[in-house]
């Protein structure tokens, strides 16, 4: 939810609550200080009904509202003002009044002047005060939700364009991170901790790029020796067989290192996103590709390869990741499955799955996609091929599930739908 919107149901929640004891609040006030004008008017009321008394010896009262009686001297009390009900005949029910009682003694004699006015109705008072009260604060949220929204819309400008230039930033171009000035101290201050914060992470960035590619070379560069000074040994005449064999296992160790470097030196490629370049790969195409190169092997070792793709799984990525994914994952699928299997590949629109047969499940399937994890120390893997595919999956918004049924590892890849 955005912040705005977070800030405008914030005020309707309150506002309607405002609303509610704003509402009670006024008809109590309201209502408190009508019956005091009332009672004012009908004091003035009695005072002429006195001097009316006085003047004239007499007064006709009006019932229910003006009533003057001759009392007895002890019957006198004080004067008196409360709500009081009085029944309509022509109405037929019972009507509030307002009812304030005086005592007065007037040319010797005692009177008891009852004066009444009628009252709203509770229900009438309530109803129209709320309408009231309704429109005034409806009209004054309306106006303050629009005017808060204009002035957010003004004091948020710049920071949403901030917002827009870190969503389209990469630190793999050229242009330092450049962020625009709002004019409000707390924004301002945001800006220049994610400006400082962006410059370190660059840094750090093409240090890591710079070390990677630096750390590959350098590497490479001795193990081609080591391997090339292998070969010249295994050229030179009465060698013994010990020693032939340590040479072997010394170009072997050598082989797997440099391929080892290789596979890091690709996994920190794909991480500083040097692999842009993106077209629509034909999934099928590329194994189809790969099986075909791997003729030979598969003879010697007796396997099948049977690919069923009712439909091509087409994806947009870079090709050199396309074929390596594929070259993974292939290899992974014949060096682990027994002789004179059949290995199955299954290509769908949105998904490709391959099997291959196997003893036993794996023992840690969560780990199967860490760095240099093996199920064996013994096994010849070096631990990256999986991982190294999981993270060309990973940059390309793909899901993989393992499963182990009917003797059989099968690893399935979705494609992410757009």
């Amino acid at each position: 939810m955005k912040l705005l919107s977070k800030i405008n149901r914030t005020y309707f929640k309150y506002g309607i609550f405002i609303f509610l004891i704003a509402d009670v609040v006024i008809i109590l006030m309201s209502n408190y200080i009508l019956k005091d004008e009332m009672d004012q008017q009908l004091k003035l009321e009695t005072e002429v009904i006195a001097e009316t008394i006085a003047r004239e010896g007499n007064f006709h009262s009006a019932y229910p509202t003006d009533i003057a009686k001759e009392i007895l001297y002890s019957e006198i009390g004080i004067e008196s003002s409360k709500d009081t009900l009085i029944y309509e005949a022509n109405e037929d029910e019972l009507l509030p009044y307002r009812e304030f009682t005086a005592y007065k003694t007037i040319n010797g004699k005692h009177y008891k002047i009852i004066t009444r006015q009628m009252l709203m109705e509770f229900d009438d008072i309530f109803s129209l005060y709320t309408a009231l009260i309704s429109t005034v604060l409806g009209l004054i949220f309306v106006l303050v939700l629009l005017f808060t929204h204009k002035m957010n819309a003004i004091l948020w400008e710049t920071f949403n364009k901030n917002v827009d230039l870190l969503k389209n930033y990469s630190f793999r171009s050229n242009e330092k991170l450049q962020l625009n000035t709002t004019g409000i101290d707390e924004f301002d201050d945001l800006n220049q901790v994610v400006t400082n914060m962006s410059n370190r992470l660059e840094k750090d960035y093409h240090a890591s790029k710079e070390f990677s590619a630096n750390a590959a070379h350098e590497l490479q560069t001795p193990l081609a020796i080591i391997r090339n000074k292998c070969e010249n040994l295994f050229s030179e005449k009465d060698l013994k067989i010990e020693t032939i064999q340590s040479i072997r296992e010394i170009y072997l160790s050598a082989d797997r290192l440099s391929g080892i470097t290789k596979a890091l030196l690709l996994l920190a490629k794909i991480d500083h996103g040097q692999f842009n370049e993106t077209e629509e790969v034909s999934l099928h195409q590329l194994i189809k590709l790969r099986i075909e190169n791997l003729e030979d092997i598969l003879y010697d070792r007796n396997l099948i390869v049977d690919i069923n793709a009712p439909q091509d799984c087409l994806v947009k990525m870079d090709m050199r990741l396309a074929n390596l994914l594929i070259q993974n994952i292939t290899t992974n699928a014949i060096n682990y499955s027994p002789s004179s299997k059949i290995i199955e590949i299954k290509i769908t629109q949105n998904q490709f799955s391959i099997s291959n047969f196997g003893e036993s499940p794996i023992k840690n399937p969560e780990s199967i996609f860490n760095r240099f994890y093996k199920e064996s120390e013994s096994s010849k893997s070096t631990g990256i091929g999986l991982a190294l595919v999981k993270k060309i999956a990973d940059h390309y918004g793909m899901t993989i599930h393992y499963s182990f049924k009917n003797f059989k590892h099968l690893f399935t890849f979705k494609l992410p739908i757009c």
